[in-house]
């Protein structure tokens, strides 16, 4: 059953997101966030799930608790004054976690968890940036970050697969068949090694496209040098806080073979 979970509302210059779980068993999560991170549209690309294939650190299996994973969000209020509640925006997101086959292939489903998430908007655009607006960096932008949580309890082998859906317009396992903000809610992305755990496959994710009966399979595909920004969370060791200063927003999307790029 979905459940509302409030993210982190990313209006602050300066805002602290807590660790949720014990210790921290993979992370791609910055410690000080950029304006914004670039990001994988799924309106814009046909994307129906979008992840990777991470390692853990410590021994395996791991007890994993929690995951975290930040998301871009364009959509800004005065556009959608019907939609939502002056905070934002309700979206269901749902993180897959899928065992590891031969060939890295997908296998087994192994945990799952589908958030009622509330999506903060975005600023209202600032007068000299279009249709963007103007970061704490003094540089334009057009979208803004939040952090979503999920509850995986379940027990982690040294290596998995992750992937995130939810639905948009056109595309995912139920299409709205409506125009909404989720057109312009995007995956943060990492340009970076992850700080704890490794990537077996870096410049590769797992993605599959299209709509309703049509998904494709969730698979391999070559993007650069990005994977998803996420964190895991084992039940071990002494919690400790995890602060993310949020030092502005902004938007970017990943420039794959025969995508749209946008600003």
């Amino acid at each position: 059953m979905a459940r509302r979970w409030n993210v982190l509302a990313a209006l602050l210059a300066l805002a602290a997101l807590p660790a949720l779980g014990g210790s921290i068993s993979y992370s791609t999560l910055p410690a000080v966030l950029p304006p914004n991170l670039p990001s994988e549209g799924y309106e814009a690309n046909g994307i129906a799930q979008f992840g990777g294939l991470v390692e853990l650190a410590g021994d395996a299996p791991a007890n994993i608790v929690s995951a975290t994973l930040l998301m871009s969000n364009g959509a800004y209020e005065s556009n959608f004054e019907t939609v939502g509640t002056s905070q934002g925006y309700s979206e269901l997101l749902t993180l897959n976690i899928y065992a590891v086959e031969a060939g890295d292939t997908v296998g087994s489903l192994l945990a799952t968890d589908t958030v009622d998430a509330l999506i903060p908007w975005r600023p209202e655009p600032t007068a000299g940036c279009g249709g963007s607006y103007m970061g704490s960096d003094g540089l334009c932008h057009g979208g803004s970050l939040s952090a979503v949580t999920f509850e995986l309890t379940f027990l982690a082998p040294a290596q998995l697969i992750y992937g995130l859906a939810y639905n948009t317009e056109h595309y995912g396992a139920e299409p709205t068949g409506t125009t909404g903000p989720y057109d312009s809610l995007n995956i943060a992305l990492s340009q970076s090694d992850p700080s704890v755990g490794s990537n077996p496959l870096p410049g590769t994710a797992y993605v599959s496209y299209g709509s309703g009966s049509g998904v494709s399979a969730f698979s391999q595909e070559t993007v650069g040098p990005y994977s998803g920004a996420i964190e895991f969370d084992n039940a071990t060791g002494v919690p400790e806080p995890a602060t993310f200063v949020f030092v502005g927003f902004g938007l970017g999307l990943i420039g794959m073979a025969r995508r749209k790029l946008r600003g």
